[in-house]
């Protein structure tokens, strides 16, 4: 698996960071929209992430997602978010990457088709 130094100098698709940001929206909101950004908020305030770097930094936002939710709640967002991400993407969802090595796989599988 890639590290976040390596993801964030990965050149991703601007439609893959919106799909990307799109699908962490959704699955945080299932848990309130103020509590989705009481929670975006701390992760630019405690850990110096913007949303907009969620896509370069998932591992980051990993991080954000343990310290707030626990392992276990935090697993089962992110799980979520992949699932969310791949089905969007057409892609198989029943893989279980973390939401970096998701990323890994999309930028891979675009790759191939272009």
């Amino acid at each position: 698996m890639r590290s976040t130094l390596e993801l964030s100098s990965m050149s991703l698709d601007p439609e893959i960071q919106r799909r990307i940001l799109q699908c962490v929206d959704e699955v945080l909101e299932a848990l309130g929209k103020s509590e989705a950004k009481l929670f975006i908020s701390y992760l630019a305030r405690n850990l110096g992430l913007k949303k907009k770097e969620i896509p370069h930094k998932p591992e980051q936002f990993s991080k954000g997602l343990n310290m707030i939710f626990g392992e276990q709640a935090a697993n089962v967002l992110e799980t979520a978010i992949v699932r969310k991400l791949l089905t969007s993407l057409g892609m198989d969802p029943r893989t279980k990457p973390t939401l970096a090595g998701a990323i890994v796989i999309v930028k891979a599988e675009r790759e191939k088709s272009s």
